[in-house]
């Protein structure tokens, strides 16, 4: 071989040894790049024509392709106007493929109670009792958690509605209750503000108020109310608003241990604050905390898996077509990580926190 050659050679292997775990193809993210996944959704219409199985199919082929060990399927957070659903639409066809996948229930049955009642005096007792049962047969039925349930959620869409009570709501104060009964978590969907604030000019119109409320402070009072409640805030990487920073997220951990975060990784040119990737690495006050709360991180991709079958355009069917960009970029994001953490955030964590087996190597 000659030296010209040889040395192109070397400079190809090494090419090949820095490009890391993420471009290493399919195969590779399939047996070495595994990663579970909190916070998905499956989109099949509610309907008696709706189709779970062709959401469950779509969502089994992004995750072969991308190294997705394991999905949690949760409902969204919705309210008594929609045609809701929530855990019994899905469970049939998730129980095909139980390796794959767990469910969180909630975010229809348990939300839509809690948005309906949003003023406290009008949360009776007799409201809390059957609110209770609801709760606890949901956990009987298989689920692994509560979820998804909204505090705070900006209307990002036509048809994504926006929903309000403070995280100390009587009812989700309930449901930290039977959530430590249970040695359950809840995924809470809260949009962060340390004090009132405009709503920022790309969530004007529709259903968002002109002024949004403060609810860091209720967020501190739940941690509170029951420390055996594990919360697990979503969305922490993509912040709407801007008061979700590593600072703040940093802080509440130091002081309340019940506090986790699942983090949404978006790429590109993403409208959002308080992102994880700046330039293509890590943004350092992030790693920073990621290192210090490493056993305090899951990551939750808010993909939305359609129907191919489904007809129509609704916010979830939009939402969809992010799906691919933000799995990119999570998985780019898990390959800066150092090796320690990224087995924790990657996969350990998740397995702890919702208390499930994990047994594929």
């Amino acid at each position: 071989m000659s030296t010209k050659i040889f040395k192109v050679v070397c400079a190809l292997f090494i090419l090949g040894l820095l490009q890391g775990p993420p471009e290493a193809g399919v195969a590779q993210a399939q047996t070495r790049f595994e990663f579970i996944d909190v916070h998905s959704h499956l989109v099949g219409g509610r309907s008696s024509q709706s189709d779970y199985y062709g959401a469950m199919s779509e969502a089994i082929n992004i995750m072969d392709s991308f190294g997705i060990r394991k999905t949690f399927i949760l409902p969204p957070p919705q309210i008594s106007s929609q045609d809701w659903y929530d855990f019994p639409a899905i469970i049939d066809a998730l129980k095909h493929h139980p390796q794959r996948f767990a469910f969180l229930g909630g975010g229809g049955a348990l939300n839509t109670s809690i948005h309906r009642y949003s003023e406290p005096e009008t949360v009776t007792d007799s409201i809390k009792r059957i609110f209770t049962v609801k709760a606890e047969e949901i956990i009987k039925a298989g689920a692994i958690g509560f979820g998804e349930i909204a505090s705070l959620h900006i209307s990002a869409a036509s048809g994504h509605p926006y929903e309000f009570v403070p995280a100390d709501h009587p009812l989700i104060l309930l449901l930290a209750d039977v959530a430590a009964k249970f040695n359950v978590p809840i995924d809470l969907h809260m949009d962060a503000t340390t004090e009132e604030v405009p709503v920022p000019r790309r969530f004007k119109g529709g259903d968002n108020p002109r002024i949004l409320p403060r609810t860091v402070g209720s967020l501190q009072r739940l941690l509170t109310h029951n420390r055996q409640a594990k919360i697990v805030w979503a969305h922490g990487g993509s912040d709407p608003l801007g008061a979700m920073t590593p600072t703040l997220i940093g802080s509440l951990m130091d002081e309340y241990p019940n506090l986790y975060v699942s983090l949404r990784v978006v790429g590109g040119k993403a409208p959002m604050h308080n992102k994880l990737l700046a330039r293509g690495s890590i943004e350092p006050q992030w790693l920073k905390l990621l290192i210090r709360h490493a056993n305090r991180f899951v990551i939750g991709t808010d993909s939305f898996f359609v129907s191919p079958n489904l007809m129509g355009s609704g916010p979830g069917s939009k939402f969809a077509e992010r799906n691919v960009q933000k799995i990119k970029a999570t998985r780019h994001f898990l390959s800066l990580l150092p090796p320690e953490v990224f087995h924790k955030i990657a996969r350990d964590n998740a397995s702890l926190i919702y208390k499930i087996a994990d047994s594929r190597n």
